[in-house]
């Protein structure tokens, strides 16, 4: 009975798309404008700094209470690593828009915070660091999703730790799999290039 609150529970918490709701206070639609992504990134570069604020906010927070809540109730690690995956498979393939959704990045990011907060501070870092020097939003954010595993792995992290950065890792390559086709081509965008295209659509 624990495993199916926690599955139900968590994806159900994780289909909440507020990258799509606050976005909508706007009369914006996510899925119609920019990269048409259903993800905070989107949501800035088609509704503003607030509601993009607002989204980005609202999806890490689905991942951080999903765990927090499941780690509260019921003190299995697993059940936790159970619960993160389940809100990022929430927030990829939600109920609430037909099994559609965005590619779990931030999702992502709120279940590291629940695990271990100074590791998860410490992975944004990283991460907003390698978009500086690389200046490539996407391939940084799939490096780092690519070095989650080693990450666990080298700090000494739980086995369940480390499955759910490698099943992380699959569902971003799976989500991202029109980005990869596109750096594989040569096509992929600098940063700012790419906010300057999506924001002339």
């Amino acid at each position: 009975m624990e495993w199916l609150l926690v599955i139900l529970g968590s994806y159900l918490l994780g289909s909440i798309p507020f990258s799509h709701i606050f976005p909508k206070i706007k009369g914006k639609d996510v899925r119609k404008s920019g990269t048409k992504n259903i993800g905070a990134s989107n949501a800035l570069v088609v509704a503003g700094p607030l509601m993009g604020a607002l989204a980005l906010a609202g999806d890490i927070a689905k991942g951080y209470l999903a765990v927090a809540l499941t780690a509260y109730y019921f003190p299995d690690p697993w059940l936790a690593v159970l619960a993160a995956l389940c809100a990022i498979l929430g927030h990829d393939f939600s109920v609430f828009l037909k099994f559609k959704g965005g590619k779990g990045v931030a999702t992502t990011g709120g279940a590291l915070l629940a695990f271990d907060l100074i590791l998860g501070i410490i992975i944004l870092l990283l991460w907003i660091l390698l978009i500086l020097v690389t200046r490539y939003f996407i391939p940084s954010t799939l490096i780092m999703f690519i070095l989650l595993p080693f990450m666990m792995w080298v700090l000494g992290k739980g086995t369940q730790y480390i499955v759910f950065a490698a099943a992380a890792l699959a569902l971003a390559l799976f989500t991202h799999r029109d980005d990869i086709k596109r750096i594989i081509s040569g096509r992929e965008l600098k940063t700012s290039a790419a906010v300057k295209h999506y924001l002339r659509k």
